[in-house]
């Protein structure tokens, strides 16, 4: 647990050395660099190995100290006048372990009754590139990383602008990790900003292990499957948000960035949509609703048909299908989802495995299996061709959580319709639609511009309009600015 008490540094540098040594216990990692000043007075350098820049410490930090004299280093015009950035003095003990902690360097001296810490990190991070998952294909190819300060600097290298603000927060009471909330000052609604710095800054856990982790401790409703932030680590999309007024929630350790407030048909959106004519973005976003609904409802549709209402079923059809149906010994239901679980199965596996393999289960796991349980009598060749669909509509998501919750969907619908048929498909849909209308986004209406109609917005959402039309941003947000650009009325 983080330890709050507060300990002043004491004048006499063994003192402080004792407490050093004793909340460094076994920490082997923590270099205690013992030091003589000009005049003979002892000190102690402080840092964490493997989270610094051992060489500009030394030159900029250690080196500069070590030519100095007890008068000199006392006087803080002179220390402040050192190469190192960052320079801080501190009073209270704490503050200084929790500045080595965060990457530091501290300096202690007999008789000074303080500290003086420098920041100067450097630690290992992955390189920037594209995401797995997100792919694009004419925008920009980079992602968020794990490391905080890379992704800031991504969002200031594509946002030259002093408005792009960000509030830190820390969380997590034993990994004391830190939280920013990204956003446009100028464009971004301050009440909005305040509802979120207050949901995260509420949060009282021992440690974030990734975005996710926010999300689900702040959402307005907890218990709804559909994902009310967007989770995102594509630095265009994110750009993209704060620009039509939205927040970012960047977490320490997670190259995954929290988008808020959303809607509904935020997920079926991708970059694409806007570097490509309108016309192609537009028939984008109208298959990527339809897909969604094939994944939905296909494989429910064909157990309804072959179940109760088998009399919809064209003659030309119902014939071969009851052949095909002859020699499968499971019910349609069964037989629908041995082979969504085997689908799931091979999906889940292809994500867990290394690239070149995964992509190897998916295809040809996919094939094999088909095959042989149509020729083994398992399931019938319809289905087969029913799941594939399924399968190929679910993949035009563009967002992973959205595809999650739509896979779930589809195994209620399913259930339901075994058990009422058509009503049961009729019964999931309207209890969708009511939960799409209460739900909110940060106390933000998530079927918007749907429910509340706001006809405004609807030249955004599965349709694009061109871009001289796009002139306004977003009313969900409530920006402050409300015109893209200078002169646009």
């Amino acid at each position: 647990m983080k330890n709050t008490n507060s300990v002043n540094i004491s004048e006499v540098l063994k003192d402080n050395m004792k407490i050093i040594d004793e909340r460094f216990k076994d920490c082997p990692d923590i270099i205690r660099k013992q030091v003589f000043l000009n005049d003979n007075t002892e000190g102690y350098f402080i840092y964490i190995e493997g989270l610094i820049d051992t060489d500009l410490i030394q030159r900029d930090f250690i080196k500069p100290i070590c030519n100095m004299d007890y008068e000199t280093v006392i006087n803080r015009k002179r220390i402040n006048s050192l190469p190192a950035d960052n320079i801080q003095h501190y009073e209270d003990m704490e503050a200084v372990i929790s500045d080595v902690l965060a990457g530091s360097t501290a300096f202690l001296l007999n008789g000074m009754g303080g500290a003086v810490c420098a920041n100067i990190r450097k630690f290992e991070k992955r390189g920037i590139r594209e995401p797995d998952i997100e792919k694009n294909v004419r925008g920009p190819h980079e992602g968020f990383v794990e490391a905080l300060n890379v992704n800031i600097s991504i969002l200031r290298r594509k946002i030259k602008n002093t408005n792009l603000k960000f509030k830190p927060i820390s969380v997590g009471s034993t990994t004391n990790q830190t939280v920013n909330i990204a956003y446009m000052d100028g464009i971004a609604d301050p009440q909005l900003i305040k509802k979120l710095y207050d949901k995260i800054s509420s949060i009282d856990f021992d440690g974030i292990l990734g975005a996710g982790y926010i999300e689900q401790m702040i959402v307005d409703f907890p218990n709804s499957i559909f994902p009310q932030y967007q989770a995102t680590e594509r630095s265009d999309r994110a750009v993209a948000a704060l620009l039509e007024g939205r927040l970012l929630v960047i977490t320490e350790g997670t190259p995954v960035v929290l988008i808020v407030p959303v809607t509904l048909f935020s997920f079926f959106k991708a970059l694409d949509d806007y570097t490509t004519h309108w016309v192609f973005g537009s028939l984008l976003g109208i298959l990527r609703v339809i897909s969604a609904i094939i994944a939905i409802y296909l494989p429910s549709a064909y157990i309804a048909l072959t179940t109760f209402h088998y009399y919809m079923v064209p003659l030309n059809l119902l014939i071969p299908l009851a052949e095909s149906r002859a020699r499968v010994p499971f019910p349609p239901v069964m037989e629908a989802f041995i082979m969504e679980i085997v689908i799931e199965m091979l999906r889940e596996a292809a994500i867990r495995l290394p690239t070149y393999i995964g992509a190897s289960i998916g295809v040809v796991g996919g094939i094999i299996i088909g095959q042989a349980a149509v020729q083994a009598g398992i399931v019938s060749e319809l289905l087969i061709i029913v799941v594939a669909i399924t399968a190929i509509a679910s993949f035009m998501t563009p967002v992973y959580d959205m595809g999650l919750t739509l896979r779930t969907i589809r195994f209620l619908v399913m259930i339901a319709t075994a058990i009422f048929g058509v009503i049961g498909i009729a019964t999931i849909t309207v209890l969708l639609l009511a939960n799409l209308v209460i739900l909110e986004s940060l106390e933000q209406p998530y079927f918007q511009p749907i429910i509340p109609f706001r006809p405004k917005d609807l030249k955004d959402t599965i349709i694009r309009v061109p871009f001289k039309f796009l002139k306004r941003r977003p009313t969900l947000t409530h920006p402050r600015d409300k015109k893209r650009g200078k002169n646009n009325d």
